[in-house]
């Protein structure tokens, strides 16, 4: 099972875009027949920056979801309608997970940490063993899940990390206990080359629908 995300960045008034991307999440639900998350970022990402995100078995499961709903006039009419709240060209992402399952969908008010990286040349086994081993320190340190992947499309040998809170209270004792931990931070620091410099960010969203 994979993670399939849309983002979008939505200009327009706050109140308006909310109501159009909450609206479109339940039809795209209802069309598919399974939960379709919606994220709205709040640190790392331009403000507006809007996130559909679906649980798919694979290339297979995005394009029969996209065959559904590009069939439908109502969803091409939907789509055409939010043209005019957008500000950026709309970009589709493929997350196949190496570590952590997916699982059920986290539910509204959910926090997510989402944390990216590019491989250096020629240390894709060592930074996946890395990338692996560091989903399950924060595990055990934060107490909450993380899925650890790489991204099938985009930047050549970018990997990410998600990792998933109940709410913002959560979240943040999360982020103490990794912040304080002197094992993580040793093992941040003996990262050397695995990934290239510069590469790395971290960007916060809450689950509003």
């Amino acid at each position: 099972m994979d993670l399939f995300t849309r983002t979008v960045m939505l200009t327009g008034d706050p109140a308006t875009n909310m109501a159009y991307a909450t609206e479109m999440r339940s039809f795209v639900s209802d069309k598919i027949g399974q939960d379709v998350a919606l994220w709205s970022a709040l640190f790392g990402a331009p403000r507006g920056t809007t996130t559909y995100a679906a649980r798919v078995d694979g290339l297979a499961g995005v394009l029969a979801m996209s065959t559904q709903l590009l069939g439908d006039a109502d969803y091409m009419s939907k789509v055409a309608a939010g043209a005019a709240l957008g500000g950026g060209p709309v970009e589709d992402n493929l997350l196949q997970p190496l570590h952590g399952e997916l699982g059920d969908p986290p539910p509204s008010g959910s926090i997510a940490t989402i944390t990216t990286a590019v491989i250096g040349n020629g240390a894709y086994a060592e930074a996946v063993a890395w990338g692996v081993e560091m989903a399950q320190l924060v595990e055990s340190l934060a107490g909450t899940p993380t899925i650890f992947g790489m991204n099938s499309f985009g930047t050549f040998g970018q990997v990410t990390w998600i990792n998933v809170a109940a709410d913002a209270a959560t979240a943040d004792a999360a982020g103490n206990a990794i912040n304080s931990s002197a094992d993580y931070m040793g093992r941040i620091s003996a990262v050397g080359d695995l990934f290239v410099p510069g590469s790395g960010h971290r960007s916060l969203a809450v689950r509003i629908a």
